[in-house]
């Protein structure tokens, strides 16, 4: 068992001990760190679980805010089981007694952060995730990179460094509260399935036409497709389709010189009379005014 390690002075260093290539940060523990305002973060880190890998705390003086990102586990806390899967991020207040394990065939990987909010160690900022609760995040390596970096700053001293990490450290929390919430049930099986329909809208927008064309990519039924964006993306399948067709024509009007009707086949318009129609509705300019403002205001 690997169990949170309680200090005397009433903060907490809530680190496992059945973990491998761990990278971590140490930045409010001490008082040779001042006070700033808002959130503090105390510390942070990145573990790769082993198999018998299991946390169990009920006594620490922070809140933390979890996020997996490789392999599976489960979480108990306030009676329930949770399945954790990449993508679940979750938090929970000081002195929330809860249990953390891995999968021994799939261990996780997983990040965390522990802080305080000023003159409230059991505070939970107004914003973000609610205590307490668990979810899903698509943006999966955005969220990574925010962690990264928090930890990257964290390594570093100084007053800036702590108002940098409390910036990330709120970054961290918005984007699991623009997450959705897992539904009952619900294991990574749904979960892959909707980043596979993404990972192909992404690198294949070009060629899709219909909801048929990416259900026949990637195995799926359109109408199951529906319900994976319904339950996990902030947009139907076809809207994302057209984001992607119709940012990366955005991006050819700023960097090409080619007609407007060339930039439309590139992105899958046969039709550039539709195209343009879709493109002033995105972006309120035709693919022409669009370049023609962008030349004028010197963008490139």
């Amino acid at each position: 068992m690997s169990v949170g390690r309680h200090y005397t002075h009433g903060q907490v260093i809530p680190l496992a001990t059945a973990v491998a290539r761990a990278r971590y940060c140490f930045q409010g523990q001490g008082a040779v760190y001042p006070e700033h305002q808002g959130m503090r973060l105390l510390c942070a880190g990145r573990e790769h679980c082993l198999p018998g890998f299991h946390v169990a705390r009920s006594d620490f003086a922070c809140v933390l805010v979890e996020f997996v990102v490789e392999g599976r586990g489960k979480l108990r806390a306030d009676g329930n089981v949770c399945d954790l899967f990449p993508g679940v991020i979750f938090s929970y207040r000081m002195n929330t007694p809860h249990d953390i394990w891995t999968e021994p065939t799939d261990p996780m990987t997983k990040y965390f952060a522990a802080y305080q909010v000023a003159g409230q160690r059991d505070a939970m900022p107004d914003f973000g995730i609610a205590p307490g609760a668990i979810r899903w995040t698509r943006d999966l390596a955005a969220v990574q990179t925010l962690f990264e970096e928090l930890i990257r700053e964290g390594q570093l001293t100084g007053e800036l460094n702590m108002q940098i990490t409390a910036r990330y450290l709120e970054l961290i929390l918005l984007k699991a509260g623009e997450a959705v919430a897992p539904a009952v049930g619900q294991g990574p099986g749904g979960t892959e399935a909707f980043q596979r329909a993404l990972a192909c809208i992404e690198g294949e927008f070009a060629q899709l036409a219909t909801l048929d064309d990416l259900g026949e990519r990637i195995g799926l039924e359109p109408n199951y497709i529906c319900r994976l964006f319904r339950r996990f993306g902030q947009e139907t399948p076809g809207q994302c389709i057209t984001r992607h067709k119709l940012n990366r024509a955005a991006e050819l009007l700023l960097t090409q010189t080619c007609a407007v009707g060339e930039v439309s086949r590139q992105v899958g318009y046969e039709d550039p009379y539709y195209f343009s129609r879709a493109f002033k509705k995105r972006f309120g300019y035709s693919p022409r005014e669009f370049r023609n403002v962008a030349k004028q205001n010197r963008m490139w």
